[in-house]
C-alpha cells in the first residue's frame, strides 16, 4: 500500500464536486493522481467512468499501470488514460453519429502543409498577392483555434508582436481577407477529402459539447470523474473542451501555475490561476512538501518565484532536508563549459560510483548543446537527446502507411499521391491523371483489380499487389503491415539505398509490433499520428528514423527545458543562465513573456535532486553590468540572477587549464629585427 502525507490524503479522499490541486515541483502529484483514481474505484466508481487526461501518452500509461498494479482483481482494468487529442479521437470513434466524423482520417503536419499548398495554388484564392508562406498560414490558423482568438487578433499577435497603431491596423485589414479566403479553402479541402487535423479533434468535440444538450446528456452517462494532469499547460481550446464537464461530472485538476511554460503554443496559466472563479462549486488544495530536491536547491527556486510581480503564494519545503548549495559556474565560452561538464561526469562516473543516467543537462535549445555533444562523442560519454524527427514521420514509414490510409479513407488524396508516385515510373502528372479516375468511382467500387485496369503495365501490377496485401488483411492490422512490407521491401531498399540496411530496414519489425495493439486500420493510423504529434510535453526520440526500445541503457540525457517536464536527476546542469538568455532577449519589453521565462527557469532548477550546477558566460555578465547596450528601461535590462543572495549559491570558474591565455600586462614595441647583417 502507498503511504501519503496529510495534504496528499486530503486531496485523494476529497468529497466535494470539483477540486484544483496546486502541486509544486516534486511534491508527488502523479502519486496523488494515482491515489485518487484508486480511491474512487475502491469506493464503488466504475473504472470505465473515470477518464485520466495528460499531455503525453507515456505519462497517461504510467498513471493507469500504477493504479492497476495497486488494485487486485479486474476492477481497474477498464481505466482509461490518454492525451487530450487521443481522448477526443476515441470519443469521435465511439460516438460516430453524435460527432459526425466517422471515417475521417487524421493528418499530420506534413499533410497539413500539402493541403494548405493546394489551397494556396487554387486559382480562386488571392495567394499570389501575399508574401506569407503556407506553413505560416497553418501556424496562424492553429494559434487562432488554440487561443480562441479571432483572426484579426491572431495576426496582430503573431505577425506584429501585438502592436496597436493605425499603420498596423491598416496592414492587418489588407492581409486578413486574403488569409480568411485561404483558410476557408483549406477547410473546404479537408471536408471534401475527409481529413481532420490535430486541432480539429478538440474543436469537433468541444463544439458539440458546448452547443448540444444531447451530447452533454450522452457523455454524462459515460463519465463520473475526469482527472487532469498538468492543468497549467492547457490552452483556451482545451478549456473550451473541459468547461461543459463542470455540469456533466466531477473535475479533479492538478497543476502548478509556476510551471506554465507553453504560452508560445497557446497555453494559458490563468486556467489554473483563475480556476475557482471559472468553476463553481470548486475548491483548491495545495501540495508544497517536496520529495525530490534538497532544501538548498528549493531555496534558490523559491527565491526566483518570490522576485516575480505575480503572486504565486508558493514556497516549497524539502522533505529530505539540507544538502549541497547550488553551484554557479562562470565560463568564458561554450567549449570551456562543455569540457568542465564532461570532466565532472567522467570523474563522478569513475570515482564517485554514479551512472551516466544520474546526469541531466538542460538547455534553451538543442542547437546550443552541439559543442557539448561533440565533446561527449570525443570522450565517449553516452547520451540521448530529447527531440528529433518522430518515428512515424520518417519517409519510408509514410510510404507504407499511405497504402493503409487509402484503404481506410478512399478520399485521402495526399495518401493516394504518395502511394502512386512511390511506384518507379509514375510521376506527379501521371499520378494526378490516375487519381482523377480513381476519385470518380464510388468507394465500394475500388479494388486491386480496378486499380490495375486504370494503371497499365507493371506499375498497375505493383499497385494491385500492394493494395491487396492490405485489403485482404484489413481486419488484422499486424498481418496487413507484415504482408505489405514483404511486398514493398525491395522497392523500399531501392528508393533508400544509402541508409537502408543501417537505419531504415530495422524500423519495420517495430512498425509490426506497434500495429499489433490496434483492431482497425483507422485506429492504428490516427493513434500513431497523435503519438507523433508535436503536442505538449516531450517524448524521447532519436534523430533520424530510429526508435528507442524500452530496454534500459545508461546514458546522460540532454534535453531542452521545454521537454523537461517529468524529468529529474541526481545531478542537473542548467546551461547558459546568462543575461539575454534568462530572460530571452526576444521576451524583453513584454512583462507577460518575461514572467513565462521566469517559469521556464523555475522548471529547470527544480529538476535537480542533490546537485544543481548553473552555468553562465562571463562576457555576457560583464556586458550586462557595464550596460554596454545602452538600455535604460528596467524591463529591458532584466536578468533573473541579478541580486541573487550570495548565501544561496557558491561560485566557481573552471580550472585555469580551461582558460584562454591572457595577454602581457604592458604593450611592447614591435620587433622587426631582420636576424642577419647587411654588411
Amino acid at each position: 500500500m502507498e503511504s501519503y502525507n496529510q495534504e496528499q490524503n486530503e486531496a485523494i479522499t476529497f468529497k466535494g464536486k470539483h477540486l484544483l490541486l496546486l502541486a509544486g515541483a516534486g511534491t508527488g502529484k502523479t502519486k496523488t493522481i494515482v491515489g485518487r483514481a484508486a480511491y474512487l474505484i475502491e469506493n464503488g466508481v466504475h473504472a470505465e467512468k473515470i477518464q485520466i487526461l495528460t499531455f503525453t501518452k507515456r505519462s497517461a500509461s504510467e498513471i493507469v499501470e500504477r493504479v492497476k498494479a495497486g488494485i487486485p482483481g479486474r476492477n481497474a482494468q477498464a481505466l482509461n488514460g490518454s492525451t487530450f487529442h487521443s481522448w477526443c479521437n476515441q470519443l469521435i470513434t465511439n460516438f460516430p453519429n453524435l460527432f459526425g466524423a466517422a471515417n475521417y482520417t487524421v493528418i499530420d503536419s506534413d499533410d497539413q502543409l500539402s493541403l494548405m499548398k493546394m489551397a494556396c495554388g487554387n486559382e480562386k484564392t488571392g495567394y499570389g498577392k501575399m508574401r506569407i508562406q503556407p506553413q505560416k498560414i497553418i501556424d496562424l490558423f492553429s494559434f487562432a483555434r488554440n487561443t480562441r482568438n479571432n483572426l484579426t487578433e491572431t495576426i496582430r499577435l503573431q505577425m506584429f508582436n501585438g502592436r496597436i497603431d493605425a499603420e498596423t491596423n491598416e496592414e492587418i485589414e489588407e492581409i486578413r481577407p486574403e488569409l480568411e479566403l485561404l483558410i476557408r479553402e483549406y477547410q473546404k479541402l479537408k471536408i471534401e477529402q475527409k481529413y481532420l487535423d490535430y486541432d480539429d479533434l478538440l474543436l469537433v468535440v468541444g463544439n458539440r459539447l458546448n452547443k448540444d444538450e444531447e451530447a452533454r446528456r450522452i457523455l454524462s452517462k459515460a463519465y463520473d470523474h475526469i482527472l487532469v494532469d498538468e492543468m497549467q499547460d492547457t490552452n483556451p481550446l482545451q478549456w473550451f473542451l473541459l468547461a461543459p464537464f463542470e455540469n456533466i461530472c466531477s473535475l479533479f485538476c492538478v497543476g502548478d501555475d509556476a510551471q506554465s511554460i507553453y504560452a508560445f503554443r497557446g497555453a494559458d496559466f490563468k486556467n489554473v490561476h483563475s480556476f475557482s472563479e471559472r468553476v463553481k462549486d470548486s475548491e483548491i488544495k495545495k501540495l508544497d512538501k517536496n520529495y525530490r530536491s534538497t532544501q538548498e536547491i528549493l531555496d534558490i527556486s523559491n527565491w526566483l518565484l518570490e522576485k516575480s510581480p505575480i503572486i504565486y503564494n508558493k514556497k516549497l519545503n524539502a522533505h529530505r532536508g539540507p544538502g549541497k548549495k547550488p553551484l554557479i559556474l562562470n565560463v568564458a565560452n561554450q567549449y570551456e563549459e562543455a569540457s568542465y561538464i564532461a570532466e565532472k561526469i567522467l570523474k563522478d562516473f569513475q570515482e564517485g560510483g554514479k551512472s551516466f543516467s544520474d546526469f541531466l543537462i538542460l538547455s534553451r535549445s538543442q542547437y546550443y548543446t552541439k559543442p557539448l555533444q561533440a565533446v561527449f562523442l570525443q570522450k565517449k560519454i553516452p547520451y540521448e537527446t530529447y527531440g528529433g524527427r518522430k518515428f512515424l514521420e520518417a519517409a519510408h514509414i509514410k510510404d507504407v502507411l499511405s497504402i493503409l490510409r487509402v484503404i481506410n479513407n478512399p478520399n485521402d488524396q495526399i495518401a493516394w499521391m504518395r502511394y502512386l508516385t512511390f511506384i518507379h515510373g509514375i510521376g506527379a502528372v501521371r499520378a494526378s491523371k490516375y487519381l482523377n479516375e480513381i476519385l470518380s468511382l464510388e468507394s465500394s467500387q475500388i479494388s486491386g483489380d480496378v486499380l490495375k485496369s486504370i494503371i497499365p503495365g507493371m506499375e498497375g501490377e505493383k499497385i494491385k499487389t500492394y493494395y491487396d496485401a492490405v485489403a485482404n488483411n484489413k481486419h488484422n492490422v499486424k498481418k496487413a503491415v507484415a504482408e505489405l512490407y514483404r511486398e514493398m521491401e525491395l522497392d523500399l531498399a531501392l528508393k533508400y539505398p544509402k541508409d537502408w540496411q543501417e537505419k531504415r530496414k530495422g524500423d519495420f519489425p517495430v512498425l509490426e509490433m506497434l500495429a499489433e495493439h490496434y483492431s482497425s486500420l483507422g485506429e492504428f493510423i490516427t493513434e500513431g499520428i497523435l503519438d507523433n504529434s508535436s503536442g505538449l510535453g516531450g517524448t524521447p526520440t532519436l534523430e533520424g528514423s530510429r526508435i528507442k526500445t524500452t530496454e534500459h541503457k545508461d546514458h546522460v540525457i540532454i534535453s531542452t527545458v521545454h521537454s523537461a517536464k517529468g524529468l529529474e536527476a541526481d545531478v542537473c546542469f542548467v546551461l547558459n543562465v546568462s543575461p539575454k538568455t534568462y530572460p530571452s532577449s526576444y521576451s524583453l519589453g513584454s512583462s507577460e513573456e518575461i514572467e513565462e521565462e521566469r517559469r521556464v527557469l523555475y522548471v529547470a532548477l527544480t529538476r535537480a535532486k542533490n546537485e544543481l550546477i548553473i552555468t553562465r558566460t562571463t562576457a555576457s555578465l560583464n556586458a550586462f553590468h557595464s550596460n554596454g547596450d545602452g538600455l535604460e528601461d528596467e524591463m529591458n535590462s532584466a536578468y533573473f540572477l541579478e541580486d541573487l543572495p550570495e548565501e544561496l549559491v557558491t561560485q566557481e570558474s573552471p580550472p585555469s587549464g580551461f582558460n584562454k591565455p591572457s595577454d602581457a600586462e604592458r604593450p611592447n614595441t614591435i620587433d622587426l629585427d631582420f636576424g642577419f647583417d647587411f654588411r
